[in-house]
């Protein structure tokens, strides 16, 4: 009986506090689409991505050379001659995959990084802001099913974009390579 006069009072006290509970909304895809760093971001992110596609245009050449010569010296060649270039180029082809998916692989980290850095500063402003509103929890709109007398903050965050200074928007080591 005393546990569920206490669960009672425990939420009567909740009642009482959630009136004052506010609740904020945002577009979290729009913020980070009009983030001033996210077409930063983007255009570095396609400078090493061309980059990285440019290291495997020599490697495509030197498979493509080696096929077109194995299929004009095909009828002139011995049979171990003939398997040797096979061979030759199966680890050429073989090479090249693996530069391929390890580039992928390099990118695809690159790209989520790069993203949550951008992700995290539109957090630490959208926070900023819900504190000075005084509001208590902030969810993004596309995923709440549900709001009752909730204020969407979007458009406020854009406006203060304006006021950032150029060089918050940058991501860190966005253009750096490793080779």
């Amino acid at each position: 009986m005393r546990r569920i006069a206490f669960l009672c009072c425990l939420l009567a006290v909740s009642l009482a506090e959630a009136k004052d509970f506010k609740i904020a909304t945002v577009d979290l895809t729009k913020l980070f689409t009009e983030y001033p760093g996210t077409k930063k971001a983007q255009e570095k992110f396609q400078t090493l991505a061309k980059k990285k596609q440019d290291d495997l245009v020599d490697m495509e050449k030197e498979i493509r050379d080696l096929d077109s010569d194995l299929k004009k010296s095909a009828s002139v060649l011995t049979k171990k001659q003939r398997k040797d270039k096979e061979y030759l180029f199966q680890r050429k082809y073989e090479d090249y995959q693996g530069k391929k998916n390890e580039i992928m692989s390099e990118l695809k980290v690159k790209e989520g990084e790069m993203t949550q850095e951008i992700l995290s500063q539109v957090k630490a402003i959208v926070a900023t802001l819900a504190k000075a509103k005084g509001f208590d929890l902030v969810l993004d709109g596309e995923k709440a099913v549900y709001v009752r007398e909730g204020t969407d903050l979007t458009p406020e965050v854009l406006k203060s974009y304006k006021d950032l200074p150029s060089d918050s928007t940058d991501t860190k080591g966005a253009g750096d390579s490793k080779k």
